[in-house]
C-alpha cells in the first residue's frame, strides 16, 4: 500500500479550502449588492408614495370629497405597508426545552434604520390629517348605521 505524506494532504486541504471560499466571496458580495439595491428601490418607491400623498392632501385641502379621502387613505395604507415590510426582518425558532415542552421564539430585527426613521417623520407630520380621515370615517359608518 502506498502511503500519502502529510505535506500532501496539507496542499489539497489547502486548494480545497481556497476553491470553496472563492464563491462564498462571491454569493456573500452577490447578496449584499442585491440587497442594497432592493433597498434603494424600496427608498424610491417610497419617496414616490410620499408625494403622491402630499399631492393628495393638497386635494383634500382644497376640495374635500369622499373619492380623495379614500384616495389618500389608500396611498398611506400603501406606504406603511412597504415601510414596515421592508424596515424589519422576522425570524422563527422552534425548539423543545429541557422538560421536553415544544417552545416558540420569534424575534423582529431592525433591517433598515433609516426606512424606520422615515416612517416615524411620515407619522407625525400626518398625524393631523390622520385624525380628521379617522372622524371622517366615523361619521360615514354612522350614517351607514343610521341608514341600515
Amino acid at each position: 500500500m502506498d502511503k500519502i505524506s502529510p505535506i500532501h494532504i496539507n496542499e489539497m486541504l489547502n486548494k480545497l479550502e481556497s476553491q470553496n471560499k472563492k464563491p462564498d466571496i462571491k454569493a456573500s458580495q452577490f447578496i449584499s449588492k442585491f440587497q442594497e439595491i432592493q433597498s434603494q428601490h424600496v427608498r424610491e418607491h417610497l419617496e414616490d408614495l410620499y408625494g403622491k400623498i402630499v399631492k393628495q392632501s393638497e386635494k383634500i385641502g382644497e376640495k374635500l370629497h369622499l373619492s380623495e379621502v379614500v384616495r389618500y387613505k389608500n396611498l398611506v395604507r400603501e406606504f406603511l405597508d412597504v415601510a414596515v415590510k421592508n424596515s424589519h426582518k422576522f425570524s422563527k425558532q422552534n425548539f423543545l426545552d429541557r422538560r421536553g415542552r415544544h417552545r416558540v421564539y420569534c424575534i423582529v430585527k431592525k433591517v433598515d434604520r433609516e426606512l424606520e426613521d422615515l416612517t416615524k417623520d411620515f407619522l407625525t407630520q400626518e398625524v393631523d390629517r390622520i385624525n380628521v380621515l379617522k372622524r371622517l370615517d366615523d361619521i360615514r359608518g354612522m350614517l351607514f348605521d343610521t341608514f341600515m
